[in-house]
């Protein structure tokens, strides 16, 4: 995923920032959002197990990253 200053509406394609709700068509990206942002605590927590070596939770985060962001 890209930063969360730089987000693409899926429905009309209209860059913004991240919100709840589409500038331009309207759609409601609450959920999107959500992921984003809950991708992005995933990333940080990740990077924290890596440094601490607790390599069961680095594991049990990256899937769920993965399932949120295969693209990673």
């Amino acid at each position: 995923m890209s930063s969360e200053s730089e987000f693409r509406c899926p429905v009309c394609r209209a860059r913004q920032s991240l919100r709840d709700e589409c500038r331009r068509c309207a759609a409601d990206l609450r959920l999107v959002a959500r992921a984003r942002r809950r991708a992005a605590w995933l990333k940080a927590q990740l990077h924290r197990a890596r440094a601490n070596g607790d390599s069961h939770h680095e594991r049990t985060l990256a899937t769920e990253l993965h399932r949120l962001d295969p693209k990673g």
